[in-house]
């Protein structure tokens, strides 16, 4: 999927999914869904965020960059501060990660989300942190419908997984969906409001 279809999807899916958990939808978790959206493709030189931040653009741009800050953190801290250097080695791993492997496995996103929530978790209220992580599971989602599937449990396996009706990005269906989302974005506020 697209960066524009993954956003929506985390969009939506917060709207939608955080009332059931308890929490009211606002657009602090709005755009913190939007955001968790985005982050398992920084596995991929061209996503959004990668394009924003890569000095340089592409795949040798990414793992110099994230094999970079990784290196120096642990050259500056070393073993003394555990989550610094779990931070560190996450970094280094989405550096050399294939596309759709690491960043898009059950560990991968236990491992983002672990790191983000011990570092935020007395700064940012849970329902960010939720908004967060649904994000990141919509963006799994997301992949698991496409042709290309993700390697849920990576590294154990390498098999990609995909579900039986699949979508292309370049096709029709993509655009069809976008708007289907857009839709669901009008109808929960149009509810709201009347």
């Amino acid at each position: 999927m697209t960066g524009k279809t993954h956003m929506l999807f985390g969009c939506v899916t917060s709207l939608y999914i955080l009332p059931k958990l308890g929490y009211d939808p606002n657009i602090s978790t709005t755009v913190v869904a939007i955001l968790g959206s985005l982050i398992p493709d920084l596995d991929h030189p061209k996503a959004k965020l990668n394009q924003k931040i890569l000095p340089i653009k592409n795949r040798f741009g990414k793992v110099l960059f994230y094999c970079g800050i990784g290196s120096f953190l642990i050259y500056k801290y070393g073993w003394e501060y555990p989550l610094i250097f779990t931070v560190a080695i996450l970094l280094m791993i989405i550096g050399l990660s294939q596309h759709r492997s690491f960043t898009h496995s059950f560990l991968g996103i236990g491992m983002i989300f672990f790191v983000v929530s011990f570092i935020l978790k007395d700064i940012l209220p849970h329902s960010l942190l939720i908004a967060f992580l649904l994000g990141m599971a919509s963006h799994l989602v997301g992949d698991f419908l496409t042709i290309g599937g993700i390697e849920l449990f990576y590294p154990f396996s390498t098999k990609k997984y995909r579900f039986i009706l699949t979508i292309s990005s370049a096709k029709l269906a993509e655009p069809v969906i976008c708007i289907f989302f857009i839709y669901l974005i009008i109808r929960f506020y149009t509810n709201l409001l009347f």
